[in-house]
C-alpha cells in the first residue's frame, strides 16, 4: 500500500491559522509516505509570508516535496522582482529547483513550473508549459516506473463546469506527454476546487487528475478548505477527499481507479 498526501494552494497572508493547525494534527495522523504541496504557498511572496509558509511546510510529513504557484511571484508593487527576479524569494526560501525530481520507494514525481511573471495575455494567473519542458519531463521520467509515476504542476487539467477560468495551456501537448511517459496521477491545484478525474492523450494511455483544493486559505470558492489522500494497493487506486468541518478535517468522498494495459479508469 502506498499512501500519497496532496495539498494545495494555502496562501499564507489569507491563510486561517487554525485551518492550518488543524491540517498539520491530520496529517500527521494520516502518516503518508509522501507528502505533495501543488503551489500557491503565499499571497504575494512577501518575506513574511514565505517564512510562514516555510514554517509550515517543514511540519508536513517527510518525506516531502514542493513547487511553486503563480501567486509565489511577487505582484507589481514589487515590479523589479517582478519582471526580472520572479522566483528569487521562493528559491531563497524553498530552494533553487523550480521543477525538482524525488524517487522515494514506490514513488517517482516529477515537477513543472507552470507560472509565468507576465504573458501577452490580460490574465497573468493562467498556466503555460513550453514543448522543451515536455521534452524535458518525458526525458527525466525513467524507462521503467517504479509503481506510481507522478507529474506535479501548479495549474489545472480539468475545469470545473461551473469555472470559467482556463486549464493550463497547451493541453493537448502536455496529454500526449502524459500518454507517451505512462504517467499514473497529476496532481495540481489553483482553482481552490475539489476535482478528481482522468485525462487521456492520442495514445492509450489515461492518467488520473487530483486537483486538490486549497487547505486552509480564507479565498474560498465554494466550498471549505480540503485536501486529497490517495491509496495505491497494486492496480486500485483510490483518492479521497478530505474536508474541513468545525474544527477538524473529515473524510467527505472518494473515487476509486483501477489501472489496466490502457492507463486508469474509473471503478463503477
Amino acid at each position: 500500500m502506498i499512501r500519497l498526501l496532496h495539498l494545495s494552494d494555502p496562501h499564507f497572508g489569507a491563510a486561517d491559522e487554525a485551518t492550518a493547525q488543524a491540517f498539520l494534527a491530520r496529517a500527521k495522523e494520516l502518516a503518508p509516505d509522501l507528502t505533495v504541496l501543488s503551489g500557491d504557498l503565499t499571497m504575494r511572496a512577501r518575506r513574511q509570508e514565505l517564512r510562514d509558509a516555510k514554517a509550515f511546510y517543514e511540519q508536513l510529513p517527510q518525506p516531502r516535496f514542493v513547487i511553486p504557484g503563480n501567486h509565489d511571484i511577487p505582484a507589481l508593487n514589487q515590479p523589479l522582482d517582478r519582471f526580472f527576479r520572479p522566483f528569487r524569494r521562493y528559491r531563497e526560501t524553498f530552494g533553487k529547483d523550480l521543477e525538482p525530481s524525488l524517487c522515494t520507494g514506490s514513488i517517482e514525481v516529477i515537477g513543472l513550473n507552470s507560472n509565468r511573471a507576465f504573458s501577452r495575455d490580460l490574465d497573468w494567473s493562467k498556466g503555460y508549459l513550453s514543448q522543451d519542458q515536455l521534452d524535458g519531463a518525458a526525458r527525466r521520467f525513467g524507462p521503467v516506473s517504479p509503481g506510481l509515476r507522478v507529474l506535479t504542476l501548479h495549474h489545472p487539467l480539468l475545469a470545473p463546469p461551473d469555472h470559467r477560468r482556463d486549464v493550463v495551456k497547451p493541453l493537448p501537448p502536455l496529454l500526449t506527454m502524459l500518454s507517451g511517459s505512462r504517467v499514473d496521477l497529476v496532481l495540481c491545484g489553483h482553482f481552490h476546487q475539489s476535482r478528481i478525474g482522468t485525462v487521456a492523450g492520442t495514445s492509450e494511455w489515461s492518467s488520473i487528475v487530483s486537483q486538490a483544493p486549497t487547505v486552509c486559505s480564507t479565498r474560498l470558492q465554494g466550498e471549505p478548505p480540503g485536501f486529497h489522500m490517495i491509496h495505491l494497493d497494486g492496480d486500485q487506486l483510490r483518492v479521497v477527499l478530505h474536508r474541513y468541518e468545525g474544527d477538524r478535517f473529515m473524510e467527505d468522498s472518494s473515487e476509486i481507479f483501477r489501472r489496466d494495459e490502457t492507463g486508469w479508469h474509473v471503478l463503477l
